[in-house]
């Protein structure tokens, strides 16, 4: 390879850096994505300009960890997590309540049958008529 072809890589190299790191050309921060806006094998990058992959690599930890977007997104995941377990313990306490409410349920009408069972079968039980409960009228008086 002759110096000039070793200067161009370079130079291509140097650029595509720049041009990712700088969010002029979108996608991801790794050096796949910089030999391929290079237009170069990755060889070319990681045995022959180690230093510039080393810079890169270098550079794009410090910019994802303080990248306000990065940020925005781990500050949603951190409060969906929160969110999550919250509902988690929301749900496991109705879920208590519910089986506590159906056993509670079921004791009282297992009684209620047992109950009419023995009115049902029972002889000195009588049933009293319905009675209308005579209410006295209550008359407007003007003032």
């Amino acid at each position: 390879m002759t110096e000039t072809e070793t200067e161009s890589i370079r130079s291509a190299l140097q650029q595509a850096k720049d041009d990712l790191l700088e969010g002029r050309v979108p996608g991801p921060l790794t050096s796949t994505r910089l030999v391929e806006i290079a237009g170069v094998k990755r060889h070319r990058l990681t045995h022959d300009n180690p230093d510039i992959n080393d810079e890169f690599q270098r550079r794009a930890r410090a910019l994802n960890r303080t990248k306000p977007e990065v940020d925005r997104l781990r500050a949603n995941l951190d409060a969906e997590r929160k969110r999550n377990k919250r509902l988690v313990t929301e749900r496991d306490t109705l879920d208590r309540r519910l089986k506590a409410y159906s056993t509670a349920l079921l004791g009282l009408l297992e009684e209620r049958d047992k109950l009419l069972e023995a009115l049902s079968t029972s002889n000195n039980v009588t049933a009293l008529p319905n009675r209308q409960l005579a209410v006295p009228a209550i008359k407007a008086t003007d003032p």
